[in-house]
Order: C-alpha cells, then structure tokens, then sequence
C-alpha cells in the first residue's frame, strides 16, 4: 500500500511539472532579446572573412558594427518525408543566439568573448551548425553575422546489456526555446527506475539556469534540482551554484542475502569569485556553504566494504580555489566529416574543503574534495589527458568514504581513423556500504556478475582502433572499431560465498558506431564482445551492448568521486 501511495505521489509531481514546462516553454522567449534575421550583403571595397580555426587578422582593433542571425531549419530529405519532419521540428527562435553572445554591437572586437561565444553555440546541441561570418569595411567596423543550422531536437537512446538496459526519450530543443525534457526507463542489475529531467538555460529570462530531475525506481526514489549563474564568459567575475537532492531506497540484491537501506540528503551553495587572469586561464577563490544528512544500513550483510552503517549529519562552510582553462586547440581528425572539433588545452581544476561538525556523532569533520585535469596536443597527431580525483572526510583521525581516481588518455591520429588508449584506476578507503569501485565508467563491468563488481581497488585498460568507412557522397559515415578490454579488481574483506573475489578479464570486440556531424552529438554505438581470458567470477558468453559515448570527454569536474559510484 505505501508503495502504490508513493507512485501516486511520484505521478501527481511529474504532472506538475510538466505542467509547469509546458507553461515555460509557452511563455519561453518573451523576456529574451528581440529577434533578428537578415542577410549581409557585403558593400563595394569590404572584405569577407569566415571565423574557422583562426581569428581572422582583419578583425582585430576593430568595432562591431551590426550583429544579425540568419538562422535555418533543421536538414530533411524531399519528398512527404521531408515535410512531415519539417513539420515536427520547431525552428529554434533567435533569441537562443542572441542570449549567448557575450559581444554586442558597439564593442571593441574580442577575439576571446567571440570565439568562446560561438563554442557555446556548438556546444549547445541545439545546432548542427554555427559559423560566424564578419564583412569588413574602411570605416573601421566589421558587421557580424551568424548562419545556424537546426539539429533534429527529439533524439532516441536505446542500451541493452547483460548488467545495464535502458530506453530514453529527450526533446533537447522544446518548442524551439533552447530547453530541454527527457524521459528515461531503466533496468540496472534487476532494478528498475524511471526519470524525467527538464533543464533551462534562461531561467524566468534572466541569467540564471536551472534543472530539475525526477527519479522513481522499484524500491525508493529520487529527487534533484539546481539553479546557478550561466557562464558569459570564461572572464566571468563572479559565478554561483545551488543544489539540492534525495535519494530514499530499500536496496536489495537478488544475487545475495543483503538489503541496503539508503537515506542521503544533500544541499551545497557555491560562489566563485574571480582573483587572478592571464594568457591562459582564470583563478577563482571558491567559498559557501554545505551540508549532507546520510543514514544507511546493511542488513543481512553477507559481503560489504566498510562500515556495516553509516550515520552522518554533515554542516560546514567550505573554501578553495578553482581554475579555468582559456586555451583551445583544433583538430581536424577528431570526429570524422567534421573540418575540425576544438579541444580545451591546459589545466583545469578544483578543490574545496570544509571544516564543520558532525551533529550525529558530536564531533568535528572535515570534508574535501577535488579534482584536476589536464590536456595536452604535444604534435598535431597526437591528444593526451590526465585526471586526479581526491575525496573524503576526515574524522577520528581517519579518512571515511574516501575517494582516489586516476584517469589518462591519449588518442593518436591514424590512417582511415584513429588510436585511442584508456586507463582508469580507483582506490576506495572505508567506503560507504553503498559504494563499490569503477562501477559506471568501467566498459568491461558487463563481463562481471554483481557479487564481483564489489571492490577496493580497480584497474581498467581499453585499446581501440577506429576505422572510417564514408558513402559514396561523404554526407554521413560510420565507425568500424576493434577493441580490447582488461579489467582487475581487488577486496579485502570476508565472504561467506565461494566466488572469487579478485576477477580479472580480457575482453576482445567490435563496436559499430554511427558517425554524426558534431562533437557534442555523441554517436550511437553497438559492440559485441568476447572474453578470452578470465579468471574468477566473469561471464564466458557473448556481450552485446547498444550505447551513446561521446567522441571526447570535456566535461570532467570535480565530486567525480561521489559521480563515479554506484548509488552515489
């Protein structure tokens, strides 16, 4: 009966909220700045220039003239089909643009703020594609006109695999307003879950932005939501950050006799104020406040990490540094049919600590948690990454549900495609019962049957090979891409059962991906793979996968700890 009051509960707030989303996207666009579209047509004596991977010379020193945008409809072939999907896409309104500029007409040229503003317009995934056209004149201004492209918005997810499945719908451009609403169904180790998730970029029309995120699954549920300040500019003075979530589940494991009940509440305010620029990048002095209410229990307990129960109660006020790279390379073998993709160069990072008290045991703790990252292109062939991640608390003269993740990369040009090297380690020190290493990125965590996903330690390898394959028009491609996988883990603790519980597995495959046109628009993939070495409790059968990955991770940040765990 509370079961059946919960999805009651659970189905009364979804319709609240799309309720509220469909008022959102009505009223959308009325508090955004006015609309333009026009053609430039380049006067006697200009010259034209197209922004590609180089600031165009003529630019510099001078003043923006007219701004316009000459926006087009999403690509669609002839014919009834043609109009059925022009009539099912709406146009994005010009406003979406406009609200991302962080240049205006009048201002002094700035070859930073334009170039960083028509990467947020790419990055959006709102657009196929963004190109910034300027015509210079003698009078010493240059009028700037961007040409957009539509991507189709309503876009289908579908994974299947022997650990993870999972169906999902996402309108990411609604009703043409840059927001987006996805719905997504679940089954993860026999446990279902259904989640909607509405962002908006222009929250009530002014500079913030905000998400919400619902969360029912078969034995609990979740619930998110965050408000901040959206990014102008990587020059920005000030930033800020709220969020909130829930997570309330009686977790049990068809596989073993343990139950695990989950009560964590968190809230976290952040502000960032800029302290120091230069050449290439920005420091920031990071202050605010937090707090987390953790209750969790194993019981029945038949293998755990860490403590049996967990009761924390966490307030503090936090202070640290971030750092914010402004350096961009481009690579024109990234993303094949694509001219060229930018990646960020240099470091970045975080770290934040937070000395506050623990209410439920009547002590003080100490929170930290950070992360730093950097990329490199040591020649024109070649991308190399590398990822620290450290969190914990610091209590008893002991560190709890602590967090260490290595992460490097390095991706190597190749004829008819490319080379890619992966490697990712985690050490987790007296976890939360909930926690277990690698659980998420881990591409070989299909081979392995729950009871031996459950470890300290962790070490996964993957090696691919991508070969293009174009058609005959070079309008789309795909990726042919023969892999190799290797996975450890290691635990230290008791079990009743006979599983072994260190398992180690090599992996051999071929995943088919489809190859689109952006690199924000990851390509769908199908592998199927085989293990050809194992030892413990790993799976002998064939693996088939259906996944969405992206071309190339630029989007860590820091808590990649709590974001990598299960359950977390």
């Amino acid at each position: 009966m509370t079961r059946v009051l919960h999805i009651r509960h659970f189905a009364r707030v979804v319709a609240v909220v799309i309720g509220a989303i469909g008022a959102i996207a009505t009223l959308g666009g009325t508090a955004h700045a006015q609309q333009v579209s026009s053609q430039n047509t380049p006067a006697a004596g200009c010259a034209t220039d197209t922004l590609t991977v180089g600031f165009p010379q003529r630019w510099l020193g001078t003043r923006i003239g007219q701004v316009t945008v000459d926006a087009h409809t999403v690509e669609a072939p002839s014919g009834w089909i043609g109009s059925v999907v022009r009539a099912l896409h709406f146009t994005t309104r010009l406003s979406v643009p406009l609200n991302n500029l962080t240049f205006a007409a009048g201002q002094v040229m700035d070859s930073l703020e334009i170039q960083e503003s028509i990467r947020r317009l790419r990055r959006s995934g709102v657009y196929n594609d963004v190109m910034l056209t300027g015509v210079r004149c003698a009078d010493g201004t240059t009028d700037l006109q961007i040409m957009t492209r539509d991507s189709w918005s309503l876009r289908g997810d579908v994974r299947y695999g022997r650990v993870t499945s999972r169906v999902s719908v996402s309108e990411m451009n609604l009703g043409g307003s840059g927001r987006s609403l996805s719905a997504v169904a679940e089954n993860v180790d026999d446990r279902a879950a259904v989640t909607f998730t509405y962002n908006d970029p222009y929250l009530f029309g002014s500079r913030l932005r905000g998400g919400l995120s619902l969360r029912n699954y078969g034995d609990g549920r979740s619930w998110g939501w965050n408000i901040r300040s959206r990014d102008f500019s990587p020059r920005d003075v000030w930033r800020m950050s709220f969020t909130s979530s829930q997570l309330m589940r009686q977790q049990l494991d068809v596989t073993q006799p343990v139950a695990l009940l989950i009560d964590r509440r968190s809230d976290v305010l952040t502000f960032q104020r800029r302290i120091q620029q230069d050449g290439d990048g920005v420091t920031a002095l990071v202050f605010g406040v937090e707090q987390e209410k953790a209750a969790l229990d194993v019981v029945q307990r038949n293998a755990r990490l860490g403590r049996p129960s967990v009761a924390r109660d966490f307030s503090a006020p936090l202070v640290g540094f971030a750092r914010r790279s402004m350096q961009v390379g481009a690579i024109d073998w990234l993303v094949p049919g694509q001219p060229s993709a930018e990646v960020p160069h240099g470091f970045d990072g975080e770290f934040v600590v937070g000395v506050g008290h623990d209410f439920s045991v009547g002590g003080p703790i100490t929170h930290f948690d950070s992360w730093g990252g950097y990329t490199a292109q040591p020649d024109p062939a070649t991308i190399l990454t590398g990822d620290l991640w450290l969190s914990g608390y610091f209590e008893n003269d002991s560190v709890a549900d602590g967090v260490a993740r290595v992460a490097a990369a390095a991706y190597r040009r190749a004829r008819g495609g490319s080379w890619a090297l992966r490697v990712a380690a985690e050490r987790v020190l007296n976890p939360d019962p909930d926690v277990f290493a690698l659980s998420t990125v881990d591409p070989t965590l299909r081979a392995l049957i729950p009871s031996s996903r459950l470890a300290e330690s962790a070490v996964n390898i993957t090696l691919e090979r991508s070969l293009t394959v174009y058609t005959r028009d070079r309008r789309w491609a795909v990726d042919a891409v023969p892999f190799l996988q290797y996975t450890e883990r290691h635990r230290n603790v008791a079990t009743n059962d006979t599983l072994t519980t260190n398992p180690e597995a090599l992996l051999i495959g071929v995943g088919i991906r489809r190859v689109w046109g952006q690199p924000s628009q990851s390509p769908i993939r199908f592998d199927i793979a085989k293990t050809i070495w194992m030892r413990g409790s790993v799976s002998n059968r064939w693996l088939f996968t259906l996944t969405t990955q992206p071309w190339f991770n630029i989007s860590r940040r820091r808590q990649g700890g709590r974001d990598l765990n299960n359950g977390r």
